[in-house]
């Protein structure tokens, strides 16, 4: 859940009179992020599209205005001439304002990033949970009692399920607020955007407004959650291989050659080489390896089989 909106400078209530002041821009900017609206929907965000797209402008803004002033105070007190110059007032504009428009876009996509680890979540824990239904449901117990164990949460995260067990849980409070659980199961796979969820729930949702035997509905459920998960390792194996291929060559091979040239090249050519310029090397290996290991980490299956 998103109950705040990432670098505003105040809190979200006391900042709402001046969020509106930001509105008809934001109403213009909302049409370059027409999924927002949805991706806060599906997070259970109270705030609205174009509250969140007016506070990331006012934001945008504080910290550009901020960003400005402080850096041409610095240039000031460092040399008075400096301001003067255009290419310097030219990169205390691109500071100023590159650094804010980072934190804009980073706040756009936050929503989105969230709905996506709370799918990955859910997905997660999605087997284990359907193999649960299927031992309750084969032993006689009622669709919906087997759905109220799955949705029992306790403090210890290991022994419940996660997002499944929530996305359970209201399922659970609708059906005992008098909604049909046939309707409750619809209801809960449009609110989630995991496929394979949708494709379990929907399936429970048919089998229970026909009357058809749940446990072997189940059974072919968790083996299709179980080959789909062992695809996706395969998957993952086999994406392996040329990522550590290109890693050897990008951030290895690559960098000890071009370090060995600069250093048989200064021998013959005066090259100005200071420590700031291996300092500035090595930052930027550092950053390549901490790319290299999200892209790894990013693309590694959610999977429990």
């Amino acid at each position: 859940m998103l109950d705040a909106i990432p670098f505003l400078p105040f809190p979200y209530r006391a900042a709402k009179s001046y969020i509106r002041g930001f509105y008809p821009i934001g109403s213009r900017l909302l049409r370059f992020f027409p999924n927002l609206g949805k991706d806060l929907e599906l997070i259970n965000s109270k705030i609205t599209a174009k509250d969140y797209i007016s506070g990331a402008l006012i934001s945008f803004t504080f910290y550009s205005v901020f960003l400005f002033a402080f850096t041409a105070l610095i240039a000031y007190q460092v040399s008075p001439d400096m301001l003067d110059d255009a290419a310097a007032r030219a990169q205390i504009v691109f500071i100023s304002f590159s650094l804010p428009a980072l934190m804009f876009l980073f706040t756009m996509i936050m929503p989105h990033w969230i709905l996506s680890k709370k799918i990955r979540d859910v997905e997660k824990s999605l087997l284990f949970a359907t193999r649960h239904l299927m031992i309750q449901t084969s032993a006689g117990v009622p669709l919906f009692d087997a759905i109220v164990s799955v949705s029992e949460r306790h403090e210890d995260e290991k022994l419940d399920y996660g997002e499944v067990s929530e996305e359970f849980n209201k399922i659970v409070v609708e059906v005992r607020t008098g909604k049909d659980l046939t309707t409750a199961l619809e209801d809960s796979a449009e609110r989630n955007n995991s496929l394979y969820y949708r494709q379990l729930i929907w399936q429970l949702a048919n089998a229970n407004r026909s009357g058809a035997d749940m446990g072997d509905v189940l059974k072919n459920l968790v083996e299709y959650l179980s080959e789909e998960q062992r695809i996706m390792i395969r998957d993952y194996g086999s994406q392996l291989n040329p990522l550590a291929l290109f890693y050897m060559m990008v951030c290895i091979i690559a960098p000890t050659m071009g370090l060995i040239f600069l250093m048989v090249a200064s021998t013959f050519v005066q090259l100005d080489l200071s420590d700031l310029s291996f300092v500035a090397i090595t930052l930027v290996l550092v950053v390549m390896q901490i790319m290299f290991i999200g892209l790894i980490k990013s693309r590694r299956p959610r999977v429990a089989i």
